[in-house]
């Protein structure tokens, strides 16, 4: 009797310890993720200064829909395209207030945006807001989304 208490006792302990420690374990899956999103954010940065066509390819999902900040729609194939051509060129871009949130299989990202570049000869528009969603297909995260708004600097 007294070995089956002390048995029960032991199993109620380790698992609420157990119970107890889920919210960590999930906490810590979140800041992964997050710290995944950002890298591959920098590595896209990286790969649209460069006009890297395979980093490119790796990143974006094939259903990617991107909406620029004059509300020009360009698909996956499209971009790939514009970086590889030079028609869309960038010097420099840099992004602050960056959030990263994740849901299951999906994380959405959303910031500002400083871009030095331009788009068929027209300078692109320096200030922006952006959202972007990544999804996890195969395995892997990729870009499936990415929408910019103009920014107009108050004063």
């Amino acid at each position: 009797m007294r070995r089956t208490i002390v048995t029960a006792v032991l199993v109620l302990t380790t698992a609420s310890i157990v119970l107890g420690q889920r919210p960590g374990a999930s906490w810590d899956r979140r800041g992964s993720i997050e710290q995944v999103i950002r890298q591959l954010d920098h590595e896209r940065i990286q790969a649209q200064i460069h006009a890297d066509a395979a980093a490119l390819e790796r990143i974006y999902a094939s259903d990617f829909i991107g909406v620029g900040p004059s509300g020009a729609v360009r698909t996956k194939p499209q971009v790939i395209s514009d970086f590889t051509s030079g028609d869309l060129k960038f010097q420099s871009i840099t992004t602050d207030e960056v959030q990263v949130r994740v849901y299951g299989n999906t994380a959405v990202e959303t910031g500002r945006s400083t871009m030095i570049g331009q788009d068929k000869g027209q300078t692109v528009p320096r200030d922006t807001r952006f959202t972007r969603v990544w999804v996890k297909q195969q395995g892997r995260w990729r870009l499936v989304a990415n929408h910019y708004s103009s920014q107009t600097r108050r004063q």
